[in-house]
């Protein structure tokens, strides 16, 4: 013993002297073990006490002196002495002296381990049990001893190694420790399974070791696992004895007298020939024991429930991943056999998948589907590289089988000479590597089992055939037999090796692909079908992750030969799966298709569409990887039609809910449009860079022509242009100038081209524009300015409107040199306005007047024509009102007033007047030709005068839009008294068209006001001084600023239930306006969430898709904002929804849940918000349930409580619920009703079959209950009563329902504590039963009770469920009530 004395201290004179002591046990033992280990010996000499003395000493100076030696880097101190720290840390004669003892002790052992594989392996003699194990267990402990490494600084690692003879020593004793373990395991065939197992077990003790890769390097510069190579290496020895006993075959053969020429097979070929035919069943015990012992240790369930099982799984993925590293190396035969045996048991596993009746394979279903894959990749290559090499060589070489049963005798004689290669190749470098040993034991059992099943086929033909044998079939016949025989009896035949001739690189590479085009003919990858068959089964199976896992095994497949794809089956797969229920699988499903139709662009033709149309997928991360998808696809494609189509969908993302999809969005579309290679380099001329930029402008143009996507492309551009950077946005700014160039020059030629026309050239530019406006030139824009004439059919109306619309947004960024082009635009305008065009209408003089404006503003300040053209307005507005009054069926003077009213509106919002006459004292006696006050006024005070004056309906909507023009332009007189009279009025009337009139308005004015106001942030950020500075105007009391600020406050405060009242009106076009303004009321926070939040709930349930997803966002909004404020009123928003639904629904009654493909709650978006978080989720079920409550004094409920109670129940048995405890929750909630008032309402009913139920003789019970109870009776109004008994027996029948869908009995229901935290509510809720709940039980749930006889049946109904209750659905128990 090594050790300190009592008090810690490492006694120097008892560490030398054990270290001496130990130093000559072990000579002596090696000393021993080499006069044993001598030949001819007599048997007398091998006393078992000797060995057993000698093996305990190599033990023990290797697990006390050695071992702790080895492994002081690790710095276990409680594992290894003070007296080896001391040794390896200090550096003085002492410790030399005790280090060079040490290493004299080792080089001691290294030179024992090869005497005793001597002695183990002698034949003829045979050890005790004892001896063997003592053997084993030397034999396998340096493999599980942390190698020393002499890397980095660590002084330790190198004292070590050098004091052990250098970095290499271990690995030569691990060597030898392989040899012993070799013969060990050759030599007791009975011991070998607890050797494989010993293995396995000290591995998972030993920490850290098994995620050690890289141990046991390999030939070729990879590495594998240590204790995997270890392992076949075993393997590979299991058929050591048949090549003994084959040896002995050949030596008998010598003495055999001549066969008769009729007998093709001797006895000793027949024993022979058997025994080969038994000959791999020693290795496929060994195999089977490891793969055994590994997957039944890895557990039963998909996730590991302990440690040991997640390490175990850890060991099984290694080995695999090591058997694929050395498939089909020659040296490596055992990789073939072990995984042949994996993929059977995965095979067999995966068989039964459909049913998922058991969960005992669970954990190796899931393990094979994450290995299957690989692994039939893995052949796959093998088996295309076979093919390559066959194709190269121009020799086919074919499974023995195939050329037997062919009679090829030229076939097999290449067959026979390719594995006399391989044995050749493996005898030469056994002589320089003993680990080849055992691979000429696998290989040559192998190769001698299909020779011998070969030639037991041969004889059985010619048993089996009737009658003399036609010498042409049997010469044949008989040729292929010797031919077979020789080669079986010449396996083991010993090969002459040249010791001093070295192998060359060539010789090596030609050997590993000989090897692998053989093992491409064998059994192992002849189960490449299976596989992919058994991964396409799997994806039916009902569990989500096992479909995930499946489509991911077909990827890896399909990324080693995607020619698969081709296959009608996994076609088909595929496409089915990309509609699967569960968005993890679809995500996988495009995940695979994205992996190969990169490498074969040419099937992306086959799926476009259906992986396209995934965009709008439910699942988010579904929609993500589509995107993702979708770039590729537009980059491996010339198609201009589906390059439109690509980026149609990508921008149609804008409107996506989720602003991570949206983003992904934007981003792909933007490296797709303005980060290509096109804009790398600056063009030469404009020639060059018009065909550089003419596909791209192409695509462009083919996606605005869609309408429903140009305000998305106008909307992608801006965001790309905000988000952008100072320096970036200049570049951004440039790329838009070209393309716009070059779509104004391709108008200029006239050229056609794919998607060009004028009207799509021009709505292209105004959107850019719209944008950018300062990327077109005074020079452009005179270029476009001839396009801009009288309309005379709707796309030249179309035209006018946009390139209206361009000038409008760039003559502001114009320099004063564009004062030319804004005289022509100023005539071309004055044209348009006095003479509009017939087919324009309103939307061409309202940008006419628009444009108009902002020319005189900017450019031409001609303001004199624009108060002429005000002046002239008013007059003849005035003239033609006196008129109309007169003549109100003149239709030529409806028109007329219309059209002034809209020019005056509009000359007023677009030139502000009043400040034109503070600014230019010159126009002021032209201005009071006007109106000496307000012009603005002014125009305001003329538009509601002729508002009350006129009462056609026609013009009321006219002047009211044309009110709308100057709210957007002063906000403050939406404030006047007039303008609250006036739409107070219209909110009071049932005219629903002025009505959505003015909510268009109101929304138009709220996007107006935020549009303007984060168009002011922006400026406001953009000009970094004004930030820092101080604003005078407001300092000094101008807060004219101020008051336009809170108008939209003030107007969304006073008309919010007006406008919620709208959102619930059975009218989409009010309905969609009211929705506008409720959303720019809770982005921007006017009014209190929970005024707004009913009313969201109520949307929420609607059939429309959009209108429900609009509200859901809104939802969303509060939800992440207000959290805490809107998860109340729980009750009253539930009321409001099913009031909506009874409005919508008419007649037909309302239900609480929709059935598609599946069930789902009408308030289902709710929830999903309100289940996030526990407290909030038992708070809605408390809060919900209280509904339930039926007075149990009065028994009696209105036909109203009814529908709504029906409708909370339907809608709690379908709601998706995240754990049992808010099924356990509703469920005690109808407990407690029943108990009190579902009692009384028994009693009432039935006494009799209540104290039955209650238990005891009915008599005896109703004598004592008439003894206590008192002489007044209750009386009950019978349709009331009834009415409550519905209610009650619809509580019952959700009770039930809920009971067997969750699988919960009785008792667990009643043991539940709420507000408690359980093991029974913390599990997932999952149903067992997808069918909705039903009132067939209960007819009069749905219907109102209008007679006596419907009085009567409900009785009648309530008494019978009352009494089935307690056996109604009752579930088996399936969880132990310790759980709960």
């Amino acid at each position: 013993e090594l050790g300190a004395d009592g008090e810690g201290d490492v006694d120097v004179e008892k560490v030398e002297n054990g270290l001496n002591l130990a130093r000559e046990s072990v000579l002596a033992t090696d000393v021993c073990l080499a006069l044993l280990s001598a030949d001819h010996l007599p048997k007398q000499l091998y006393s078992e006490e000797l060995l057993t003395t000698c093996l305990n000493t190599v033990k023990n100076q290797l697990t006390r002196i050695v071992y702790p030696f080895l492994e002081a880097n690790n710095d276990l101190q409680d594992q290894i002495s003070k007296a080896l720290l001391t040794i390896i840390k200090n550096s003085d004669h002492y410790s030399k002296a005790q280090r060079s003892a040490i290493s004299d002790i080792f080089q001691a052992i290294v030179s024992i381990f090869p005497r005793i594989d001597k002695l183990v392996g002698r034949p003829g003699f045979s050890m005790s049990e004892s001896i063997t194990i003592q053997s084993v267990f030397i034999a396998i402990g340096p493999f599980f001893v942390t190698e020393p490494t002499t890397e980095g600084r660590n002084a330790k690692n190198s004292v070590i190694a050098s004091a052990l003879g250098g970095a290499t020593a271990l690995r030569g004793l691990r060597l030898s420790a392989l040899s012993l373990i070799q013969s060990l395991f050759a030599n007791n065939e009975d011991q070998r399974q607890w050797i494989v197992e010993e293995i396995l077990t000290s591995l998972i003790k030993v920490p850290d070791l098994k995620h050690k890769s890289g141990q046991f390097r390999l030939r070729d510069g990879k590495s594998i696992h240590t204790v995997s190579a270890l392992l076949f290496q075993l393997v590979q020895t299991s058929p050591h004895l048949l090549r003994l006993e084959c040896q002995n075959f050949a030596k008998q053969r010598k003495f055999e007298p001549p066969s008769k020429p009729s007998v093709t097979l001797s006895d000793i070929d027949k024993t022979e020939m058997t025994s080969y035919l038994k000959g791999l069943d020693s290795a496929h015990r060994v195999a089977r024991t490891i793969v055994v012992f590994l997957t039944q240790r890895s557990g039963k369930t998909k996730t590991a429930k302990s440690s040991n099982e997640a390490e175990y799984r850890a060991i099984l993925d290694n080995l695999i991943s090591d058997l694929l590293t050395v498939l089909y190396l020659p040296e490596w035969p055992a990789a073939s056999l072990i995984l042949g045996v994996l993929t059977r048991l995965f095979v067999a596993s995966l068989d039964d998948v459909k049913t998922n009746a058991s969960v005992d394979n669970s954990a190796t279903k899931a393990t094979g589907l994450d290995h299957l894959g690989t692994i039939a990749a893995r052949l796959r290559v093998a088996a295309l590289n076979a093919n390559a090499e066959n194709t190269r060589t121009a020799v086919a070489l074919c499974a023995l089988d195939e050329a037997v049963k062919s009679m090829d005798l030229e076939k097999v004689s290449l067959l026979i000479s390719a594995h006399e290669e391989i044995s050749k190749y493996l005898a030469h470098k056994s002589s320089e590597d003993q680990s080849y040993l055992s691979a000429q034991d696998l290989a040559g059992a192998s190769w001698g089992y299909e020779l011998a099943n070969a030639l037991s086929n041969c004889e059985t033909r010619l048993r089996q055939s009737e009658g003399p044998i036609d010498e042409q079939v049997q010469k044949p016949m008989l040729d292929l037999i010797a031919k077979l025989k020789v080669s079986m009896q010449d396996v083991w035949k010993a090969v002459p090796v040249d010791v001093f001739s070295i192998g060359s690189e060539g010789e090596t590479a030609r050997a590993d692909k000989l090897s692998e085009r053989l093992g491409s003919l064998s059994s192992l990858n002849a189960a490449f079908d299976p596989v992919l068959n058994v991964i396409l089964g799997s994806l039916d199976a009902a569990a989500v992750f096992m479909r995930t896992k499946a489509l991911r095994a077909l990827g890896q497949i399909l990324s080693s030969d995607a020619s698969i794809l081709q296959k009608p089956n996994v076609r088909q797969a595929i496409e089915e799966h990309l509609l699967d229920n569960s968005p993890a699988v679809r995500d996988a499903a495009v995940e695979l298709i994205g992996k190969y139709v990169v490498q074969q662009p040419q099937v992306a033709d086959i799926y476009y569409e259906k992986v396209a149309d995934r965009i709008l997928d439910t699942g988010l991360g579904v929609r993500k990887r589509v995107i993702k998808l979708l770039k590729i696809f537009y980059t491996s494609t010339g198609d201009v039609s589906r390059r439109v189509d690509i980026s149609s969908r990508l921008v149609h993302r804008m409107l996506d809910e989720d602003d991570g999809v949206k983003d992904l969005a934007v981003k792909s579309l933007e490296e797709l449009w303005f980060g290509s290679d096109i804009w790398s380099n600056q063009p030469l001329n404009e020639e060059e860079d018009r065909s550089k930029l003419l596909p791209t402008v192409t695509v462009v143009l083919g996606v605005i022509a869609q309408k429903d996507r140009q305000g998305n492309v106008g909307d992608f551009l801006h965001k790309i242009m905000t988000e952008r950077s100072e320096k970036d946005r200049e570049v951004l700014k440039d790329q838009f100038t070209r393309i716009c160039d070059t779509l104004i020059d391709t108008l200029v030629d006239d050229k056609e081209g794919p998607g060009y026309s004028v009207l799509s050239c021009v709505r292209a530019v105004q959107i850019f524009v719209a944008a950018q406006p300062s990327i077109i030139s005074s020079g452009k824009a005179i270029t476009l300015l001839p396009y801009l004439k009288h309309a005379s059919t709707v796309e030249e109306q179309m035209i006018a409107d946009n390139l209206l619309r361009i000038f409008r947004a760039c003559i502001p960024a114009m320099t004063k040199t564009a004062a030319k082009f804004g005289q022509e635009l100023q005539s071309n305008l004055q044209v348009m306005i006095v003479k509009p065009s017939p087919t324009g209408g309103l939307q061409t003089m309202q940008e006419a007047i628009a444009c108009f404006c902002v020319v005189v503003n900017k450019l031409t300040h001609e303001f004199g024509r624009v108060i002429g053209l005000l002046k002239s307005c008013l007059a003849r507005l005035n003239d033609a009102a006196k008129k109309y009054q007169l003549e109100p069926t003149n239709a030529t003077l409806n028109r007329q007033i219309q059209l002034l009213v809209c020019m005056v509106a509009l000359i007023g919002e677009h030139c502000n007047l009043d400040k034109v006459r503070e600014d230019r004292p010159d126009l002021i006696s032209e201005i009071n030709a006007v109106t000496k006050s307000s012009v603005n006024e002014h125009i305001y005070g003329n538009l509601v005068k002729l508002y009350s004056r006129l009462g056609d309906l026609s013009l009321r909507n006219r002047i009211l839009q044309c009110l709308g023009f100057m709210f957007r332009a002063y906000p403050t007189l939406m404030t006047h008294p007039t303008s609250a009279d006036m739409m107070d009025q219209i909110f009071a009337s049932n005219d629903y068209d002025i009505k959505g009139k003015l909510l268009k308005i109101l929304q138009d004015f709220l996007s107006f006001e935020s549009a303007k106001h984060s168009a002011q942030e922006k400026a406001a950020l953009a000009d970094k001084g004004a930030a820092k500075g101080v604003d005078m105007e407001a300092f000094v009391g101008n807060t004219h600023g101020f008051a336009e600020s809170g108008v939209s406050s003030a107007i969304v405060q006073r008309y919010l239930p007006q406008i919620l009242d709208a959102a619930l009106v059975d009218n989409q076009q009010i309905q969609n306006s009211a929705v506008d303004i409720l959303g720019f009321t809770i982005k921007q926070g006017l009014a209190h969430p929970l005024q707004c939040l009913p009313v969201i709930v109520a949307l929420e349930t609607v059939d429309n898709q959009q209108l429900s997803g609009r509200a859901s966002a809104l939802h969303t909004i509060l939800h992440s904002k207000h959290a805490s404020l809107i998860h109340s009123r729980y009750l009253e928003c539930a009321q409001v929804a099913f009031r909506y639904q009874e409005k919508i629904r008419g007649d037909e009654p309302v239900c609480g849940y929709r059935c598609t493909t599946i069930c789902t709650a009408v308030l289902h978006r709710w929830y999903s918000l309100v289940k996030e978080k526990r407290q909030t989720r038992m708070d809605f079920i408390r809060t919900i349930t209280k509904c339930f409550d039926v007075d149990s004094t009065k028994l009696s409920a209105r036909q109203e409580d009814v529908d709504f109670v029906r409708f909370i129940i339907e809608n709690l048995s379908a709601l998706e619920y995240k754990t049992q405890e808010e099924v356990l929750g509703v469920i005690r909630s109808a407990i407690n009703v029943l108990s009190v008032a579902g009692m009384q309402m028994m009693e009432v009913l039935s006494p009799s079959d209540l104290m039955r139920q209650l238990g005891g003789p009915v008599e005896e019970q109703a004598v004592s209950t008439l003894e206590v109870m008192p002489t007044t009776t209750r009386t009950f109004e019978p349709f009331s009563m009834a009415r409550a008994s519905v209610i009650l027996a619809m509580i019952l029948l959700l009770k039930s329902y809920l009971k067997s869908t969750y699988g919960l009995s009785e008792e667990k229901c009643i043991k539940w504590v709420p507000g408690k935290k359980s093991a029974i509510g913390d599990k997932p809720a999952i149903r067992k039963i997808d069918r909705p709940l039903q009132w067939e039980k209960l007819p009069l749930a749905t219907r109102e009770i209008l007679t006596p006889e419907d009085i009567k049946t409900q009785q009648d109904t309530f008494v019978q469920l009352w009494e089935a209750d307690p056996v109604i659905a009752e579930p088996e128990e399936d969880i132990p009530m310790a759980d709960v």
